[in-house]
């Protein structure tokens, strides 16, 4: 990593001093609004080839990929004694809900990295993905300060995404971007940018800019800012977080729709129906026997079998 100098441009306690980034006057439109939201989905659920992998729908297959999961994914002391206690037709609802509610999870949070990308794009002509997934780079006029500013945004879905020691590391590796661009022409500020409210506490514009600390008190970087949304969405659209968060709400059961939700008391039943046919229901309880569904989980197979798991 390049030395990493102080940036020079108009400060106000370490960060960049608030009239490089007024407030638009004009928000962007309510059709750049949803064309920008679609095309964040649309990204959102390709995967690394490109390709976009259609998730588990019918009830077989939901099925399937829930006791795929209790396999696979299941602790062998804690949930074959949780799982015994559970009515058969229930395990579906407990497992393969939350499951998919975790999987959207993990969408949602690339959904807004693709975002932000999106929503600047409409604003700003200098805008390009960065070099890792979920950054962003663009060159913006500042008002006031003529040399503009280079950004190396990192789009996180919240504070709880980036702690502990991983702030020291978001922080060192925007800034290496930054200090090994060659063709750097202008001062360069690194953001970390938080797409959704802190503890559910949406900070205002004029405060939605801080900067993270070591324990001393330091800041990781003098060159680099934390953006919440109070800030984010207004300065590259126009408008209110809450603005955003509403447009998406009408899009986002096209793209992540609960399937397992809608077929909860089919799916269930014909898992119970699968968990009798694999012999692992006790007799005396008519429920899944501890013993046979640990086994189950721990299964002991020759060595060499997992070596196709990704």
């Amino acid at each position: 990593m390049a030395q990493v100098k102080l940036q020079q441009y108009p400060r106000e306690d370490f960060l960049a001093h608030p009239s490089l980034f007024p407030r638009p006057t004009t928000a962007i439109s309510n059709g750049k609004l949803a064309t920008a939201i679609r095309n964040a989905f649309e990204r959102s659920m390709k995967n690394k080839q490109g390709n976009i992998t259609p998730p588990s729908k019918t009830p077989a297959e939901l099925v399937s990929l829930c006791l795929h999961h209790l396999k696979e994914r299941s602790d062998p002391i804690l949930s074959p004694y949780f799982l015994s206690q559970c009515p058969l037709d229930e395990i579906f609802e407990l497992d393969a809900i939350a499951h998919e509610m975790q999987r959207h999870r993990m969408r949602i949070g690339v959904f807004y990295q693709f975002l932000l990308i999106e929503l600047m794009r409409v604003r700003f002509p200098n805008v390009v993905d960065g070099k890792r997934e979920g950054d962003v780079e663009a060159e913006i006029s500042t008002p006031g300060f003529t040399k503009g500013l280079r950004l190396y945004i990192s789009v996180k879905k919240s504070a709880d995404t980036v702690g502990g020691q991983d702030v020291a590391g978001v922080v060192r590796r925007l800034e290496s971007g930054a200090t090994e661009e060659k063709n750097l022409t202008r001062p360069y500020l690194c953001v970390v940018c938080f797409a959704t409210p802190h503890r559910g506490i949406i900070l205002s514009y004029e405060h939605g800019r801080t900067m993270k600390r070591n324990r001393d008190g330091h800041p990781y970087s003098a060159n680099c800012e934390v953006w919440s949304p109070g800030f984010v969405f207004p300065f590259i659209a126009g408008l209110e977080a809450e603005a955003v968060y509403r447009a998406a709400l009408q899009q986002v059961g096209e793209f992540l729709p609960f399937h397992t939700l809608e077929n909860r008391k089919k799916c269930g039943a014909m898992l119970a129906e699968k968990l009798h046919d694999l012999k692992l229901i006790s007799e005396a309880t008519g429920r899944l026997d501890p013993l046979k569904f640990q086994q189950f989980v721990t299964e002991r197979r020759q060595a060499g079998v997992l070596d196709d798991e990704d």
